[in-house]
Order: structure tokens, then sequence, then C-alpha cells
């Protein structure tokens, strides 16, 4: 048994979504003769959303985001009857062989996270007939410069309104200020917190921030959000503005070199840097390797030394700070419940219904946003 199996055990109790559509998938078997090719955090709630979807009948080829994958979960899941082709230790250009590798296969749907691999299908004409896609940049990068080339649907989980609300806002928004808090043992009341970006994890973060007693400066150049912000009650400021005083800088945006070395030489000594977007390019983090000196000062907090004397602190070097982080959990179990109804229910439309779909990049279905609202309201009774 995997050290991982009591705490997936655990997991799976507060999962009562996925347990009412795991008995449904155990009678129907939508997924009965298909390889979903798999790409998204590996750990105990993905556990729950695989054996969901093994019960449904299908073969599962995986691997997971480099920095997040608990492999006493991997474990598991090869226990389960999955197969994971990622070992720990792996570079970038392992990571680029795998999903290779998982392309090749030509998997009959594919759940992605960040879009790498749908593009690596596209890429070797190995269509699925469909996939799901869970992130703001994956979604960006789908409909920015592939918009025209995918022949399949694409459900886009971050689309939903439940995910933006539920999962975004509120578990993000939570799950970022308790692994950035309990990683560095600092209060966050009174410290100058600047947000860049303000969709909705940018919102969420915000607000749980200044919930902690922060002071909160959205960093927005969007001037529809940067209002929004203003109208929550947030500070606006231009990141070169908000860099000389801040203390605390969190990037979401689903963007590269938000915060470029030139931003950071700015930064006040001592200030505290995480990314909580899905893309590790967040912070220019390699530019920061070649130019500064770095001491690891505890478990998944890296001193920096600037050419100028001052000393800025990355978390999980950059990397999804909620996931990436020594010991961080992520979300909470009953949050990402509904995040993986979504992913369940839109994969069983695809395998059951996919001709039914436009191809290309799309919204979930609305009758799967409804259902799944009302069972969640409902689980809460």
């Amino acid at each position: 048994m995997s050290t991982a199996t009591p705490r997936i055990d655990w997991t799976r109790r507060h999962m009562p979504l996925l347990a009412g559509i795991r008995e449904r998938f155990v009678e129907t078997k939508p997924f009965d003769g298909m390889t979903i090719g798999f790409r998204i955090h590996l750990e105990p709630k993905t556990a729950v959303l695989v054996e969901t979807l093994l019960a449904g009948g299908a073969d599962i080829l995986a691997i997971g985001n480099q920095g997040t994958t608990q492999f006493d979960t991997v474990e598991h899941l090869i226990d389960a009857g999955a197969v994971i082709i990622e070992k720990p230790g792996e570079s970038k250009d392992d990571i680029r062989a795998n999903l290779a590798t998982i392309a090749a296969a030509k998997p009959e749907i594919v759940l992605d996270n960040g879009a790498e691999l749908i593009v690596r299908c596209l890429e070797e004409d190995n269509h699925p007939i469909g996939a799901t896609e869970e992130t703001t940049s994956g979604a960006i990068l789908l409909r920015e410069q592939y918009q025209e080339r995918i022949p399949f649907p694409v459900i886009v989980i971050n689309d939903s309104p439940l995910k933006a609300i539920v999962e975004n806002k509120h578990g993000v928004g939570e799950s970022t200020l308790d692994e950035i808090v309990r990683t560095t043992n600092v209060m966050l009341h009174r410290k100058r917190f600047v947000m860049f970006g303000y969709g909705w994890c940018g919102r969420g973060i915000a607000m749980y921030a200044r919930d902690r007693g922060a002071d909160v400066t959205v960093v927005e150049i969007d001037p529809i959000k940067a209002l929004e912000a203003a109208m929550d009650g947030f500070s606006t400021d231009t990141a070169e503005s908000a860099a000389q005083y801040g203390q605390v800088f969190v990037t979401a945006t689903g963007r590269g070199n938000v915060i470029p070395y030139e931003l950071i030489e700015a930064m006040p000594d001592g200030a505290i840097l995480a990314n909580a977007g899905h893309v590790d390019t967040e912070i220019d983090i390699p530019t920061l390797h070649e130019r500064a000196g770095r001491i690891e000062s505890t478990t998944s907090v890296t001193r920096h030394d600037l050419p100028s004397g001052r000393s800025v602190f990355v978390l999980s070097d950059g990397q999804m700070v909620n996931l990436a982080v020594e010991g961080g959990r992520g979300n909470s179990i009953e949050i990402m419940d509904l995040g993986f109804m979504l992913q369940a229910m839109s994969l069983e439309r695809i395998a059951t219904g996919a001709a039914d779909l436009v191809p290309g990049p799309q919204p979930v279905p609305a009758d799967i946003n409804d259902s799944i609202a009302v069972a969640m309201l409902a689980s809460f009774d």
C-alpha cells in the first residue's frame, strides 16, 4: 500500500460529488475501450478523479506538472491501474519527451492542464475525439495560436462560472494565502501586498489577503479589470510604481514575464515573491538565477542577493505556490470536488457526444454547470 493511500482515503470521504458520478460510471461505462491522455497535477484530490474515470472504463496514461507531482500518490495510482510515465527529478526535456509519448499513443480523449499535450497531439496529427483544458494559460494559448487548427472540441473548464467563482476565486485565493503564510511564517497584517492580475484568481487572492489584514494594491493592465479592483476597494498602481514599495508580490495572470528582472531590482530589501498562476514563467526566475546569488533560507524559500546589496525571497522557485511549496496541499478538497466534477462530466460528454460539439475551444455546457451547482448546494445540507 502506498503511503499516500490513507490521505487519499480521507480525501475521497470529502468528495461526495465525485462519489455520486462514480456510481453512475460503474453502471454506464462511458469510457469503455478509451484511453484518456492525462496531464494534470498528481496529488490526492486528482487521484480520486483518476479512480472515478477508471471506474468508468477508461485506460489512463498520465504525467503530472513539473514541481507539483506527489510520487506517493503516483504509486497509489499505479496500484489502481493507471499508467504514469513521470519519474522524480525529470527535466523540461524529459517532460517534453513524456508529452510526445502520450501523443504517440493516440489517446481517444485528452485531459490537459496548460494545453501542452493538446498542442503536441496537434503537431503529431494524432487527434483525439475531444479534450478538456483546465487553465487560463492553456485557454489563452489555444485561442491565440491554435484556434483555426483544432479539428476537435476542447471544453475549457476554466470558462465555467463555477470554476471561476468557487475554485479560482475562493479555492485559489484561500490556498495561496494559506501556503504563503505557512511557508514563510510571517503575518500579513499591514504588509504592503501587491497583486499582479485581477482575473478570478487575482480577485480571490486580493480578497483573502485583505481579510488577513494586508494593505493590497492591484496591478492590472486591463483598464476595466483595474476599475473593478478599485470599485472593490483596492488601491491600483503601475508595476513600476508598486515595485518601489511592495513587501509581498504575487502573480496570477496566466502569462509569462509579468515580473521581469528589472522590476525585481527595484523592489525593497526583503521583498517576498510568489506565483499563483499555472505557468512558472510569470516571474523572471532564469535571469534572477543568472544575476543574483542564491541561498536557500528555508525549504521552499530561496534568498536572492541582488547586485544592489538588497535581497529578495522567492517561494517555490516561481512555481505554483499553493502546490509546489514543501507540503503544499493546494485547494481544499470540497473545492476540487466541484472542479473535478466539471472535468468528469465534460469528459463524459466528449466520450458519448463529441459529434454534437463544435470543433475548437468552447465553454462547459450550461446543463453541466447547472447540475453541478444544484449538487453542490445539496451537499451542504
